[in-house]
């Protein structure tokens, strides 16, 4: 029985797209993002501040988060009103002011005040839960559909490491997730997946546009030892536009190693994921890093953050990847033990900009006058090959 409901779900999702041709974003590709801010040095909010800072950089990028758990990602105060994503979007003024800032494409992990996860936990989504995630995001998607038409803006709907929830947050690398999880997983993001392409279906709008992403974060044991993670168990069975690849578990090791075998193992992740993605109306390279980095635990200092990270993106750049996105523009993660934090920036606790704020602002600047130039001279955008490529270019120039 759950089986018919799942096909009939993911068939629904098909027809849902299927009269719709959409073309891929473009992207300056590198960037950053805010979540779980910890520390502010101004008297606006914490998402704005950051914002605000990420703007600095050049990036035309932003990625925030919209989840029940807003007041600790943004040191914001908790509304009994607020019980909806809807309801976080349009009572929080600071969620709006950010994405109202001239950034071209706005991605967001979405989680729904009525997703009690059960999809995970259970294996399957009981029908009062899944029709009220459905009516969320749908009414979520269609909200960005009217206020930002006319905008030019491209809005990514998704999810955090789903691998993480496939373990139900037990954060061991070592387990697999079981067969119920797995198929509760292709429920959660098929339902996720339906409800943005029906409210882009049934809602009026023009030159805006909304995707669906999904994030996972286990490739390594898929692609070495053909373990169940997303990538080979759920991915191809959902009708995604784009994947987000949380992409710790490959970069870390690949860019300490360097060279010519760091980068190959990269692309051959990439590969990997790329070859269990299913076809989608938007062509071209649909999987990015929706995260990497360098904590300041685990390399010796700034400077090789520095260089770590510009491998990653110069490596991804020849790949294609249209988003490659840093974490974060202030550091989210504290060492318990010592209060220290763990140096996950490009901007410190105490205001100073470090070595990878500079790659990236020097990156971002040859970007902008790239981009700029192409579009005074051919009346668009570049595809995102050239850009790529030309980008990749100038950090080979750099090295």
């Amino acid at each position: 029985m759950m089986r018919i409901a799942l096909i009939c779900l993911a068939l629904g999702a098909l027809s849902a797209v299927a009269s719709t041709s959409r073309q891929p974003v473009f992207s300056t590709a590198v960037g950053t993002q805010t979540i779980g801010v910890r520390y502010r040095f101004t008297d606006e909010t914490a998402l704005v501040e950051t914002a605000k800072a990420i703007q600095e950089l050049g990036c035309d990028t932003l990625k925030i988060a919209l989840t029940p758990k807003y007041p600790d990602d943004y040191m914001m105060t908790k509304d009994a009103e607020i019980k909806s994503s809807l309801d976080l979007l349009t009572r929080k003024p600071a969620f709006k002011q950010v994405m109202d800032m001239p950034f071209r494409n706005v991605m967001l992990w979405l989680y729904p005040f009525s997703d009690k996860k059960s999809g995970f936990k259970k294996g399957e989504i009981p029908k009062p839960e899944a029709e009220a995630i459905y009516r969320e995001i749908h009414d979520f998607t269609a909200y960005l559909l009217k206020n930002w038409s006319g905008s030019g803006k491209s809005f990514f709907i998704g999810n955090w490491e789903g691998d993480w929830h496939m373990l139900n947050e037990n954060y061991d690398y070592g387990l697999d997730p079981s067969p119920e999880t797995i198929q509760g997983a292709i429920q959660w993001f098929n339902l996720r997946q339906k409800a943005i392409a029906d409210a882009i279906r049934d809602t009026k709008h023009h030159d805006v546009q909304v995707y669906y992403y999904i994030e996972l974060n286990h490739v390594k044991k898929s692609m070495e030892h053909d373990r169940p993670t997303i990538v080979n168990t759920v991915l191809p069975h959902i009708k995604t536009d784009y994947v987000s690849w949380s992409s710790y578990d490959v970069t870390t090791e690949a860019a300490k190693l360097g060279g010519e075998k760091g980068k190959q193992i990269v692309i051959d992740a990439l590969n990997y994921i790329e070859k269990h993605l299913p076809e989608s109306d938007v062509p071209g390279k649909r999987v990015f890093l929706g995260e990497y980095g360098f904590n300041l635990d685990q390399v010796a200092n700034a400077e090789i953050q520095k260089n770590c990270s510009a491998s990653i993106m110069r490596w991804c750049l020849e790949w294609g990847c249209p988003f490659i996105l840093y974490w974060e523009i202030y550091c989210n993660e504290i060492e318990p033990s010592t209060g220290e934090h763990r140096g996950f920036w490009l901007i410190d606790k105490d205001g100073k900009k470090q070595p990878a704020w500079d790659l990236h602002r020097d990156f971002l600047e040859k970007a902008n006058r790239y981009v700029e130039r192409y579009e005074k001279l051919n009346g668009r955008l570049p595809d995102q090959a050239e850009y790529n490529q030309a980008a990749a270019f100038w950090l080979n120039e750099s090295k």
